[in-house]
């Protein structure tokens, strides 16, 4: 079974929404939430693009959202673009530059569907995230290292309140290999290389 059969059988499995639901797809340019993207274009969902420039890595960053501009074009979809000063956000609140775009992220993807929330308008009913089984694999490891309890042992959810993340039931690689078979373009994010921040060490050590 190819991934998109995958796609909808694990849909309709989990119950994550339905055919009529409007959705929010949280998109970086990188190869999940290209094939995301991708996947729901081609199950005929109504779905919108959030993208977030944290500003952190100089010309990628505006790569990146050049990126996802061109890929709205090609998707025909409604696009919210938002820039943070992330650096001075962490400093100010005394917090990592990673937690601090984590935080800015997921407030600002609840503002929009907030906002989204007006008489006479379809309204967004969940925000779609890029997860996959490798990110899921990282959080309970970066759980059981922070001493967690049985609940963070569990991992990422596929649905928890608003946020669902589809592509749970996938492995990095086969998403990737799906992107190279039917030449999906992505960008690729060089800070994931390095371990500075605590998911990319678990994830390459």
């Amino acid at each position: 079974m190819d991934l998109l059969n995958k796609f909808q059988a694990y849909i309709q499995k989990k119950n994550l929404f339905q055919q009529k639901d409007r959705l929010l797809i949280a998109t970086s340019g990188g190869a999940d939430s290209s094939v995301l993207c991708t996947l729901c274009a081609a199950c005929g969902y109504n779905f919108s693009i959030a993208h977030c420039n944290f500003q952190l890595r100089g010309a990628e960053s505006e790569r990146d959202e050049i990126f996802v501009r061109k890929m709205v074009e090609k998707f025909g979809v409604k696009y919210f673009i938002k820039r943070f000063d992330t650096a001075s956000e962490a400093k100010q609140n005394k917090t990592s530059v990673e937690e601090t775009a984590r935080n800015l992220r997921y407030s600002w993807f609840e503002e929009l569907i907030s906002q989204s929330r007006k008489p006479g308008e379809d309204p967004f009913k969940y925000l779609l995230t890029g997860h996959h089984a490798d990110d899921n694999v990282e959080t309970v490891m970066m759980n059981f290292f922070r001493g967690t309890g049985i609940k963070g042992l569990r991992g990422i959810l596929p649905k928890q309140g608003n946020i669902i993340r589809p592509l749970l039931f996938a492995e990095r690689k086969e998403i990737e290999m799906f992107a190279a078979d039917n030449n999906i373009a992505f960008v690729t994010d060089s800070s994931n290389a390095e371990n500075n921040f605590t998911r990319n060490y678990f994830r390459n050590e």
